[in-house]
């Protein structure tokens, strides 16, 4: 019993300490780039599409200065120039591992 009541806080504090974060919502995109299917590592990649924020990012989330994603996640008429709307995720699983966090964006559609 007196290990449960030592390890309890300690697991909690540990899990404080890990710096576990989130953040997921829609973000303003410009389409600057497409790019068409490409070769590596004897596979054929999927075309995708460059694109940079079109107004100020929202509150909390780190700064994002380009982001790409596979071109199924777009309108099937997509041109560099377009504005959309993209659900983007950004997770660092252990915020002191010294990793970047991952970001995930997509589905994008026009405003």
């Amino acid at each position: 019993m007196k290990a449960f009541k030592i390890g309890a806080p300690l697991l909690v504090a540990g899990s404080l300490l890990t710096g576990c974060s989130e953040w997921t919502g829609e973000i303003r995109f410009k389409v600057v780039r497409i790019h068409p299917a490409y070769e590596s590592v004897g596979q054929t990649r999927p075309p995708y599409v460059v694109m940079e924020p079109d107004r100020e990012q929202p509150e909390g989330l780190p700064p994002i200065t380009t982001e790409g994603a596979n071109i199924d996640q777009f309108p099937p008429d997509i041109e560099v120039g377009d504005v959309v709307l993209c659900h983007h995720r950004r997770w660092d699983d252990n915020g002191l591992d010294g990793i970047d966090p991952q970001d995930e964006t997509g589905p994008c559609r026009r405003p």
